[in-house]
């Protein structure tokens, strides 16, 4: 007869499974509050304390610990005859899910003595012995494995390749599960470093992707299984996302979300196509298309406020990509079914904190994310001519947009709305031609607008430029080694210059 030691939390299942091992000549080994549960279902249990010789103790927290029951796990092939000297008996399987130590702390306002109360010790003690020996003995970690289990074994047990694949899936829950403990240790004593010596990721694939950058890529979709602040978001309808439909919403969002009144960012490629604010979203949405409606063809369009029937129309008049918004009255989702393929997302909550990561060929690098913040009491006004406060609310909107585009980048904008982006470029005043002959093709005018760069000028060609436009204020983070000349050829133009002492690339 083999044996099984059955240890769980979650009890889902496991009186049928019990009863299936039983008939299948198993003998079921168990501990306190499984062991009643399995009794109380009408199973044969042997306790684990008539085995080991010893009472639970501490409450329950000590009752598996015990050289008889990890010497029974651990032994292998070679060492039953030495177990059996001991008077010990081998394990042949370990069924063990784990206390609920995440669940728990989602709760933000969980206590530490909740928290510690419910990290598991025995539970993940058996399941990584068990998987060590997965060779001999089967580690069962998820209780959705029970019907396989008993199909494997009723078919005449199971290969190696299985066995092993059982103890990959038992280690990676442990690693879940110790990572879950080690962040909330972390972000409880908020004495960590922002950008720690150690960082854990723990990921979990959500959904496949509908392909990647491009149609050949396979890609998925993986959330921080341990993070509490993961941004639901609910798809309505549309065609399956793909991984830059993703990228291209996250942008587009953030940067709606970016401004206090309504607002609506069209975004392609992860650049803006244009970005308009205004009294309600539909004359936000206009003044956002005007930038640049043909580029904004097949675009994502986020909004910051809940997406109504009149900017549903407004949308529906031409293709889209995505549209992205906090909520959606009935009706406008029912314009939109009209448009199949149009993929309609609810999202809340997305902000730009924490820190972003990437992958390189010299490994992670890790930053915090840029929050394009004002601050504008870093800024410095440097020139003879000074903005008053319709100035001030252009140059705000055109340094919040700059942010958001692709370096280098320049962004030239009313007070309400885009007016020419020049993005990706590999030259600032490359970026300053693309962003007026983007305006031109708009059929928009550059007089009495802002422009805004990520990025220092390094040079005062592109204050000329500005000049030949008649753009009345630049911004721009300063920092060259030529910012007296670029400020003299200001005063020479009469525009007006403010320096941010804070850059924007976006690479």
């Amino acid at each position: 007869m083999k044996r099984v030691l059955i240890s769980v939390y979650d009890k889902k299942g496991v009186a049928e499974f019990a009863r299936k091992l039983t008939a299948n000549n198993y003998e079921i080994v168990s501990t306190g509050g499984t062991a009643k549960y399995l009794t109380e279902n009408g199973i044969s249990v042997i306790k684990v304390s008539s085995i080991t010789g010893s009472p639970e103790m501490l409450g329950g927290r000590v009752k598996t610990l015990h050289p008889k029951i990890f010497g029974g796990i651990l032994a292998r092939e070679n060492n039953i005859k030495e177990i059996k000297e001991l008077g010990l008996t081998s394990f042949d399987m370990i069924v063990c899910n784990l206390y609920p130590f995440q669940e728990i702390t989602k709760n933000k306002d969980v206590s530490m003595e909740t928290a510690v109360e419910n990290i598991d010790i025995g539970g993940v003690a058996l399941l990584r012995a068990a998987a060590k020996n997965f060779e001999r003995v089967i580690v069962v970690s998820d209780s959705n494995l029970y019907s396989w289990i008993i199909e494997r074994i009723e078919s005449g047990d199971m290969s190696s390749e299985e066995r092993m694949s059982l103890a990959q899936k038992a280690f990676l829950l442990t690693s879940k599960y110790d990572t879950a403990i080690a962040k909330f240790l972390l972000y409880w004593s908020k004495t960590g470093d922002e950008l720690p010596k150690n960082l854990l990721i723990s990921l979990e694939k959500k959904t496949d992707l509908r392909y990647g950058e491009n149609s050949h890529q396979k890609a998925a979709l993986y959330v921080d299984s341990i993070s509490h602040n993961i941004p639901a978001f609910e798809k309505y309808q549309g065609k399956e996302l793909s991984y830059n439909n993703i990228v291209d919403m996250e942008s587009a969002f953030l940067i709606a979300n970016s401004f206090d009144e309504p607002a609506v960012a069209i975004i392609k490629h992860r650049n803006p196509c244009g970005v308009g604010k205004g009294k309600n979203v539909v004359e936000a949405y206009e003044r956002a298309l005007s930038t640049d409606a043909m580029s904004a063809f097949g675009g994502i369009v986020a909004v910051n406020r809940n997406l109504t029937i009149e900017i549903a129309n407004a949308i529906a008049k031409s293709f889209k990509e995505v549209v992205i918004a906090p909520s959606f009255d009935a009706n406008a989702l029912e314009v939109f079914k009209r448009k199949k393929n149009l993929r309609v997302v609810k999202v809340k909550n997305l902000t730009s904190t924490g820190l972003d990561y990437k992958n390189t060929f010299a490994g992670w690098l890790i930053q915090q994310k840029d929050r394009y913040e004002m601050n504008e009491n870093e800024w410095e006004i440097v020139t003879n001519r000074k903005p008053d406060e319709n100035d001030l609310n252009a140059i705000r909107f055109a340094w919040k947009v700059v942010g958001f585009v692709k370096s280098n980048a320049i962004v030239i904008t009313s007070d309400t709305k885009t007016i020419g982006i020049g993005a990706g470029q590999m030259s600032r005043i490359d970026a300053a031609e693309l962003a007026v002959k983007k305006a031109k093709q708009a059929g928009l005018k550059t007089a009495d607008t802002v422009m805004a760069s990520d990025a220092f000028f390094p040079f005062r060609d592109s204050i000329d430029f500005a000049a030949q436009h008649a753009i009345k204020a630049v911004i721009e983070p300063g920092g060259s080694i030529r910012d007296k000349e670029v400020v003299d050829a200001a005063n020479e133009k009469d525009i007006i210059l403010v320096l941010t002492h804070r850059r924007h690339f976006r690479h």
